[in-house]
């Protein structure tokens, strides 16, 4: 095969020929190229590529004798497609190859426009491009890069991913539009304003629909108030006597995060780690794998069966059910803290499973007692991201792909200037080498003593912070990771001296925030603390009292009580005043160990001032809210669990009106009794409650006050006149939001 005649021009291209009528759209430059970028000139030799020019249904004459003259060496192209418009489902790319047969590309589900796919690798050069779909010059759909070297094939896959979530971010970003939203996106637009899309309406006709329902229920404050008046009329000498006003009132609000999980699960039936359940769940992609990096049961806590009988077949490992991988080995772990007597692992590790088996990613269960319907839900709950209720009476539960290593960093926490051993497990295999390294995250920093290579190493904390720690072990053509976090904890703070949560030293105090009235305060009342005769030393915000409560753990086993000198200061400023900050001091402690043990604590700024240590906290949610009898949040499907919220409302009175909420379908609320609230499990998945307290008499989320306007104080309407307003109201009102005419109507809503 001879290539096309070269032309003149930097790519090895043949003259530019006129460009057609049609210009084609602009497409975004691909990621390898904005990657490709940041490279040395050492290594742009594997970086180079080519873009190629469209002209109709043919690509111009191209060849590589700049690439030859450059790097001396011929490459072997990878030809990538870039879309500039988007392709539809099912359409088919074939390009035409010189002294050679043509590729195909099919494409089922289309191609977004900026994302790419690449060709199967042609005989030759490519000589022409067409689509079984696409219409008109080909330029106005592709954009063609010929990607030269190894590096630019493997930037090409890390930028896939970065090119299709940036074109997803901003096809997701456009469906809040009404005039972009599409399909099913377009059908909520629809339902939110009850319209219903027609058998076989498409997009374009229920979009025309759904707009002028918006136009008609939708309407801005002023349109709706000028409506009003219009249909009213002058009242007490004033063309518009109304005001609407849509400001919403002050919420305090309080979440609780919970987990629905099932009470069983039924033969044939699995469930992934979101709470999906289904039937023949899709198979999760494997990484690298090796037998060597298998870690045992813990047989202390799971029975293992024996091995499989049969011959084992050459050149594989024999299976083994004791040995899984490490993050199997975690759930399991996990799964017998919720289990009455062990489970039963009749196989782990069998490389000539169908499944995750075959790398150690799965075990199948049994359990002497429990039922296999509810060994599965315990394992589904216990942290495995796929459980299968088998029809032979065994579980299946499998984890995804996680880090073959282990790295173990002791207590997790070393001061400032002090050391801790950091180690790998397990030993790394003959002819392997392991280097570790040391990622800082904001101010925390730290270093390893000698060199950074082998199983263990000596780490050294050099600032306050928190740091990753990362062993990287090269095996052959593979290198495997793992990483942990350290807590680099502050040397004593000298008089003067303050700390953020991250480490950062004499950083700003948190900004005082909104006012608070002190009913969302709590009363902290401990033995383990000394608060004096003032109460309001007992008062602070719930954030605070959290952070209090770890600095009493962290307290335990010394000699005497903390002091709280200072807490809510009601005729205080800024953080005093809100309940966000504790003046502490220890009657043997000092000032500077006890600002360490506050920070490490969680208080976002610590500060040692004239021997006391001022302890603060970022802003955070004043409502709590809790259920009662759950641990760790986790709510069985049917399962009901009394809901309560703190500040009581017999405590908050008038003040402010009590909601509740839920969403996302998993959980609902209901009344159990008079004044309880309760939510129940409806499926599993994560769920959430919030408790909100609506202050003052300002309207609510969705919700539209009526009144006459300021110069109209103590007018009072006619009973004609109220009743058209009601009678207006009923048929202008926008969907979805609530007038209250409570001002209008001497307190009828």
């Amino acid at each position: 095969m001879s290539p096309p005649p070269p032309g003149p021009g930097p790519a090895g291209a043949a003259p530019a020929a006129p460009a057609p009528a049609d210009v084609a759209p602009a497409a975004p430059r691909l990621a390898v190229a904005d990657m490709a970028l940041r490279l040395t000139t050492p290594f742009a030799r594997g970086a180079d590529r080519l873009e190629l020019t469209v002209r109709g249904q043919a690509v111009d004459p191209y060849d590589f004798h700049v690439h030859r003259a450059l790097f001396g060496d011929t490459p072997r192209p990878l030809y990538v497609l870039q879309a500039r418009a988007d392709v539809p489902a099912d359409t088919v790319v074939v390009c035409t190859v010189a002294d050679g047969p043509s590729v195909r590309l099919p494409l089922p589900e289309g191609l977004p426009a900026g994302t790419t796919a690449a060709l199967p690798a042609p005989a030759g050069f490519l000589t022409g491009i067409a689509t079984s779909t696409l219409t008109g010059p080909q330029e106005q759909w592709w954009r063609l890069t010929a990607l030269l070297g190894t590096l630019s094939r493997l930037l090409w896959v890390a930028g896939w991913e970065r090119d299709h979530l940036r074109r997803q971010l901003a096809r997701t970003a456009a469906q809040r539009s009404v005039g972009q939203a599409t399909r099913a996106a377009l059908g909520l637009h629809g339902a939110g304003l009850g319209l219903t899309r027609s058998p076989g309406e498409d997009d374009t006709a229920y979009r025309r629909r759904v707009a002028l329902a918006r136009r008609w229920t939708l309407p801005t404050p002023a349109g709706f108030t000028a409506a009003l008046n219009a249909a009213v009329g002058p009242v007490g000498g004033f063309d518009d006597p109304l005001v609407a006003d849509d400001a919403n009132a002050e919420l305090r609000r309080g979440l609780l995060a919970l987990r629905v999980v099932p009470v069983t699960l039924l033969p044939g039936r699995s469930i992934d780690a979101e709470g999906r359940t289904g039937g023949t769940p899709l198979p999760l992609a494997e990484g690298y794998f090796d037998p060597y990096f298998l870690v045992p049961v813990d047989t202390a806590l799971t029975e293992v069966g024996p091995p499989p009988p049969g011959p084992v077949p050459a050149g594989t490992d024999p299976p083994d059910p004791g040995r899984v991988q490490p993050p199997v080995a975690g759930a399991l772990r996990r799964l017998a803290g919720l289990l009455t007597g062990r489970a039963l692992v009749t196989s782990g590790f069998d490389p000539t499973a169908p499944d995750a088996r075959a790398t150690g990613r799965a075990v199948l269960l049994a359990h002497p007692t429990a039922s296999p319907g509810r060994l599965a839900a315990l394992a589904h709950r216990a942290g495995f991201d796929l459980v299968t209720h088998r029809p032979d009476g065994l579980v299946y539960a499998e984890c995804s792909p996680g880090e073959l290593l282990s790295v173990d960093t002791g207590a997790g926490a070393v001061a400032e200037g002090g050391q801790l051993t950091v180690s790998m497990s397990p030993a790394p295999p003959s002819g392997a080498s392991v280097r570790w390294w040391v990622v800082r995250c904001g101010a925390g920093g730290g270093a390893f003593a000698g060199a950074a290579e082998g199983t263990s190493v000596t780490f050294t904390g050099t600032a306050a912070g928190r740091v990753i720690v990362t062993a990287e072990l090269r095996f052959g053509p593979h290198t495997l990771t793992a990483s942990r976090e350290i807590v680099v904890l502050p040397a004593p703070l000298s008089d003067g001296q303050a700390i953020g949560a991250d480490g950062t030293r004499n950083p700003p105090p948190p900004a005082p925030g909104t006012p608070l009235d002190p009913v969302f305060l709590v009363r902290h009342d401990d033995p383990r603390v000394e608060y004096g005769t003032d109460p309001n030393h007992h008062l602070m915000r719930r954030e605070v009292a959290g952070r209090l409560d770890a600095l009493l753990v962290l307290l335990a086993g010394t000699a005497g009580k903390p002091v709280v000198q200072a807490a809510y200061t009601p005729g205080g400023t800024g953080l005093p005043l809100a309940g966000r900050e504790l003046r502490l001091t220890h009657p043997s402690v000092a000032a500077g160990p006890l600002a360490v043990l506050a920070h490490r604590a969680g208080f976002d700024y610590v500060r040692v001032d004239g021997g006391a240590v001022t302890a603060s906290q970022a802003e955070g949610e004043p409502v709590g809210v809790l259920a009662e009898g759950l641990a760790d949040g986790i709510l069985e499907v049917g399962a009901t669990a009394k809901l309560t919220v703190s500040p009581a409302e017999s405590a908050v009175g008038t003040l402010g009106v009590l909601s509740w909420s839920t969403g996302d379908g998993a959980a609902s609320l209901l009344t159990t009794a008079p004044g309880e609230m309760s939510v129940r499990g409806e499926r599993p998945g994560p769920a959430w409650v919030q408790a909100s307290y609506r202050l003052g008499d300002r309207p609510g989320v969705y919700q539209v006050a009526l009144r006459l306007r300021p110069e109209l104080s103590g007018h009072v309407l006619t009973p004609a006149q109220r009743e058209l307003i009601t009678g207006l109201l009923g048929s202008l009102h926008p969907l979805g939001v609530e007038a209250v005419t409570r001002e209008l109507t001497g307190g009828s809503p």
